[in-house]
Formats: C-alpha cells, sequence, structure tokens
C-alpha cells in the first residue's frame, strides 16, 4: 500500500543537514522561548521541506522538493509572522492571471511579477546539485544526517 509523507530539514551555514520531526516543527511553529534554538539567533535558515512517496510505510522515493528559509530572532525564537508573510508572497506569485485584476487604460498590475522576483531571491533557494542530492536521499533514509 502507497502514501506519501512529509519530511523536514534544516540545513546549516557549512551545509550540515539537519532533520526536524513533525513535533519539533510543530513546536517551532508556536513561536515560544520553550522552543528556541540559540544557535540560530538572529540567523536567516536554510530548510528544505520534501514530499516522500512511500510503499509499506517505507520512504522509496522523493516526489516534491520545496527549499525555503526560517528567520529566527534574537533569541532563537522561530519567527512565524516572517513565514506567514513569506507564504503571501508565495501566493500572490503563483496567482493565475485569470485571478489578477485587470488592466485598466495604460496601468499594468505587476504586484504578481514583483512577488515572482521577491520570491525568488528573498523567500526560496536553489541548493547545488550535491546538497540536493544529500538533500533527497536523506528523506528517504539513504543519506544519514543527525536529528535537530
Amino acid at each position: 500500500m502507497s502514501s506519501i509523507s512529509v519530511r523536514f530539514f534544516i540545513i546549516t551555514d557549512d551545509s550540515e543537514i539537519l532533520k526536524v520531526s513533525f513535533n519539533k516543527l510543530d513546536r517551532l511553529l508556536q513561536s515560544t522561548d520553550e522552543e528556541k534554538i540559540e544557535k540560530f539567533a538572529g540567523k536567516r535558515v536554510r530548510a528544505a521541506e520534501i514530499t516522500v512517496k512511500l510503499e509499506n510505510r517505507k520512504p522509496i522515493e522523493a516526489i516534491r522538493a520545496i527549499y525555503h528559509y526560517f528567520h529566527f530572532n534574537e533569541k532563537g525564537i522561530l519567527d512565524k509572522d516572517r513565514l506567514s508573510s513569506d507564504g503571501t508572497i508565495v501566493s500572490i506569485a503563483g496567482i493565475s492571471s485569470i485571478f489578477m485584476e485587470k488592466v485598466q487604460g495604460n496601468i499594468i498590475n505587476a504586484q504578481q511579477e514583483f512577488a515572482k522576483r521577491q520570491r525568488d531571491h528573498a523567500v526560496w533557494w536553489k541548493p547545488d546539485m550535491q546538497l540536493e542530492r544529500n538533500i533527497l536521499d536523506a528523506a528517504i533514509n539513504e543519506f544519514k544526517c543527525r536529528r535537530l
């Protein structure tokens, strides 16, 4: 029987891949003093969200990868307001043009194009080939990485 699962990772400045359990991510998203990561205090940290296909509860292949940033405040608490605004940027960038306001006269609505640029430079990141391979392999348990 096949199903899907999502795996989460944080990638450090020196490209170490750290697996983040769903429970740990959930606690980080609560953004409290009890759940902080001091080594990421004041930093923008690379993250990966990998959807994997499971066969008999074992991961067999990565089917989708999203590479984005997490921002931590000076205390090491995840900035969920920034995460939310980044999500809004991604949504606006991906809206079909049929839902955008119609052009009036000589005015062009460039909101979507600006959102795409902002998404591609400030919200998403692209790993090099080797790092991507390691992340995808970690998602299917073929690359050893530490847990956060």
